[in-house]
């Protein structure tokens, strides 16, 4: 057996656009563990534990038999076309593996509206230039010293090698020399040159499924490139709560996420060096929001106080901390300033959210950020509260059997059109090949309209006609046949999944009537609900009131916010005065821990059905 394990054998990865990655592994290992050795998204969220059914991959090549627990996630007609869950698959030879998933991004500038910022102040960084006298040959004295005195207001960081350039430009007979400063916050000089370099920030959104990171150039204060990747540490579970408990069930759990994580950032900061062709030397500082346990895996710090409660972490305040010792590909002299939390699993980037939202204390607005955990914030002339709702992956398309995230062959609109037939919009130019998280909200709210699912999510066996069929996990109604999709594989949702969706539009719901309900307001009161994130940004307002997900408020109540987290880090970037406002808005915003409430359950439960 140990020869057996130390032959390496190949697997050709194959992509639906059609592109190859070539790998290497060991016979016998699971073809799970090989795909994410090297970085491969496959779409599973249980941390290949076998639960979730969502890593299928078509397999060419010689494995072990398929076993009856891999038969529960899989259909007949999946099985004969060769798929396989690779959790389940060990590799016995050569194989080639086709992944039926793609990059979610698509018009990725429309995607992430962030616009030239007109922040009013000063960056967060920026260049200061000063003169320094030349050596005096008659009382010499070390350009360090000198510097020190030009820049006695200030605290001088510079490295070793920053020392060594300084030196070679101080020659004698020079009466002056003409440098520009880097000065970062609390006036710390961390680099000096004699020419003003380029000079580059990243605003970093860490999502628990996707990782949004904009390059903006602080000189022309304007984003450079953007970008949006899968967070990779899902392959390790789904959600927070299945990450965590990876972490505390593994003595290197906590290592691997982080390393994950990190490894997850440069490949968006490697693409976006490419796509603009700076050079990794001239990014200066990084602005990071994130939830809680997202930011302590950013920094390797052990999440495990939100494992239980009190729920509370290492640390929750601003901090910087320097790039480099991160592993992030940046200047050596780059910091990391990570915006505070508010409490609990509401955090950095729910401050990164209001930063983008217009200051006034006249306005009574919720902003709503749906994800896989879900913030809400209640602003009622001036005072705030937030919660976080834990809505799970399902809008997102885990947990969903034809669930995908927004890419190629994602349908990402579903209507009726005159005659009651379902009509999708699809995004590219391929067959669809599943349903994406603003599709999911309209499928819901288009069922209901067409009475094939009742107010408490049952489907109605007796009014399904073509659409509806018996599956292996129940009555499912069938959306588009195998001929009609991109993978050869029926579109469909059925009981369980509807189920999952009714959770997760509770947990949202429940949210903001606790809310409204601690300021003593009614819902008729509230000027504007904005809808903010990756998902919130692309909801039908219309689906999302039918299905009860939003409190029954005039649809020109409800605003889109775009990325206003993603928005929120590049301003902070961009404003001095935008990170002392984070500050103040993590003592302004007092958290409410909606499990701790009484009658929460109770709530809750009214709230799932439509």
């Amino acid at each position: 057996m140990i020869g057996f394990m130390k032959e390496q054998v190949k697997i050709r990865v194959i992509n639906s656009d059609g592109k190859e990655h070539v790998l290497w592994t060991f016979l016998g290992k699971r073809l799970w563990d090989s795909l994410a050795d090297n970085g491969l998204d496959i779409g599973g969220i249980c941390a290949g534990n076998g639960d979730c059914g969502k890593c299928k991959v078509r397999v060419e090549g010689e494995t072990n038999p398929i076993s009856n627990g891999e038969r529960v996630h899989l259909l007949p007609e999946e099985i004969r076309a060769g798929f396989r869950l690779a959790c389940y698959c060990k590799v016995h030879a050569p194989l080639k593996v086709y992944i039926d998933n793609v990059s979610q991004e698509l018009n990725l500038k429309d995607k992430y509206p962030v616009s030239k910022h007109s922040s009013s102040g000063n960056s967060l960084i920026e260049f200061k230039q000063l003169f320094i006298p030349g050596i005096d040959k008659e009382s010499p004295v070390s350009i360090h010293h000198r510097l020190k005195k030009a820049l006695a207001a200030y605290s001088l960081e510079l490295s070793i090698d920053n020392l060594a350039v300084l030196s070679r430009l101080d020659r004698t007979g020079r009466p002056a020399l003409e440098l520009n400063a880097l000065v970062y916050p609390g006036d710390r000089i961390k680099y000096i040159g004699a020419k003003q370099a380029k000079a580059f920030g990243i605003a970093l959104d860490i999502g628990t499924t996707t990782i949004f990171a904009s390059l903006i150039d602080l000189q022309k204060r304007e984003p450079a490139a953007m970008i949006s990747r899968s967070n990779l540490q899902k392959t390790y579970g789904a959600d927070i709560i299945s990450r965590l408990s990876y972490c505390m069930k593994n003595d290197d759990g906590m290592k691997t996420l982080h390393q994950v994580l990190i490894n997850s950032i440069n490949i968006c900061i490697e693409e976006m060096i490419d796509e603009t062709g700076i050079d990794e030397q001239n990014i200066y500082a990084f602005s990071v929001a994130g939830n809680p346990v997202m930011l302590h895996f950013f920094l390797g710090l052990s999440p495990a106080g939100f494992a239980a409660v009190p729920y509370v972490g290492v640390f929750n305040d601003e901090i910087s901390y320097p790039a480099w010792q991160l592993g992030l590909k940046s200047a050596r002299e780059a910091d990391c300033f990570i915006l505070p939390q508010i409490g609990g699993f509401v955090g950095a980037d729910t401050i990164a959210a209001l930063l983008s939202i217009p200051e006034s204390d006249d306005h009574t607005y919720l902003l709503i950020d749906i994800g896989t955990n879900g913030e809400v914030v209640l602003s009622n002339k001036g005072l705030m509260w937030a919660a976080s709702a834990a809505a799970g992956p399902a809008f997102e398309g885990g947990g969903i059997s034809c669930g995908i995230r927004a890419g190629q062959g994602a349908i990402d609109r579903v209507y009726l059109d005159e005659d009651g037939r379902f009509q999708f919009n699809v995004l590219g130019s391929n067959l669809p090949r599943g349903l994406c998280g603003s599709a999911i909200i309209d499928l819901m709210a288009c069922l209901l309209e067409k009475g094939l699912i009742n107010s408490n999510g049952i489907i109605c066996s007796d009014d399904l006609n073509q659409s509806g069929e018996n599956g292996v996990h129940g009555d499912e109604i069938v959306l588009l046949s195998e001929k009609d999709t991109g993978n050869g594989l029926k579109i469909f949702i059925n009981q369980e999944d509807i189920r999952q969706i009714q959770l997760a539009k509770a947990a949202i719901r429940s949210a903001i009537d606790i809310l409204l309900d601690e300021a003593g307001i009614k819902y008729q009161e509230l000027d504007y609900i904005y809808m903010a994130g990756s998902f919130g940004n692309y909801i039908n307002p219309v689906s999302a009131l039918r299905i009860g997900m939003l409190p029954p408020v005039p649809t020109a109540v409800i605003k889109n916010a775009g990325n206003a987290a993603g928005q929120g880090a590049a301003e902070v970037l961009l404003s001095s005065s935008a990170w002392e406002r984070a500050k103040i808005l993590k003592n302004r915003v007092k958290h409410i821990e909606l499990a701790e409430r009484t009658g929460f359950q109770e709530l809750f439960l009214s709230r799932l059905n439509f």
